[in-house]
């Protein structure tokens, strides 16, 4: 179906006057399309995305971390989506499970019989409801913590409790506001 125009958040009274009348779909965030399309639109209808688009594309290897980490973050439906104007929208009905925290992931991947889901290099003990990732050379090792959520990376390491996974975000976002007045 052609998509006359995408809401994007409406308030919940809107929100359930949408529902009520049966002529609307919710968008779960699925984006089909080549990778030309996407670029094309980028280019036509988005110069933001473009111009960072420009930038990872011109970035050598050993810059494209620090380029992307300095990009302007914008959520795709507002920066793009909503400014196409033959957009297509397939009707489905399937499960959804949104992924904004390390939390969400934690329980999406499961556990062992302790709860706890680890990978990498990594020694663990008397640790239970646990996510433990180790994407570095060197060992990580994790003792008698519980509902924790540990990643260790070469660019650093996150210790948080499971409940306040959201608000990674907040933190990473001041860590590297940080880091870009330092230099």
């Amino acid at each position: 179906y052609k998509v006359k125009s995408f809401k994007e958040k409406p308030d919940f009274a809107v929100a359930k006057s949408y529902l009520r009348t049966g002529k609307y779909l919710w968008n779960c965030g699925y984006f089909v399309g080549s990778l030309n399309t996407f670029k094309v639109n980028i280019k036509k209808h988005a110069r933001k995305l473009y111009k960072n688009q420009q930038a990872l594309e011109s970035a050598s290897a050993d810059l494209f971390n620090d380029v992307y980490l300095g990009l302007e973050s914008m959520p795709i439906d507002t920066a793009l989506i909503e400014r196409v104007p033959d957009l297509l929208v397939v009707p489905a009905s399937f499960d959804w499970m949104d992924l904004g925290s390390f939390n969400d992931l934690a329980e999406a991947i499961g556990g062992d019989e302790q709860g706890n889901s680890v990978t990498g290099f990594t020694e663990i003990e008397e640790v239970q409801n646990s996510l433990i990732q180790n994407h570095a050379d060197k060992p990580l090792a994790v003792i008698g913590l519980d509902n924790v959520i540990v990643i260790n990376t070469d660019n650093g390491v996150l210790v948080v409790r499971k409940d306040l996974s959201q608000k990674v975000g907040e933190v990473s976002k001041r860590l590297n506001s940080e880091k870009s007045n330092s230099v």
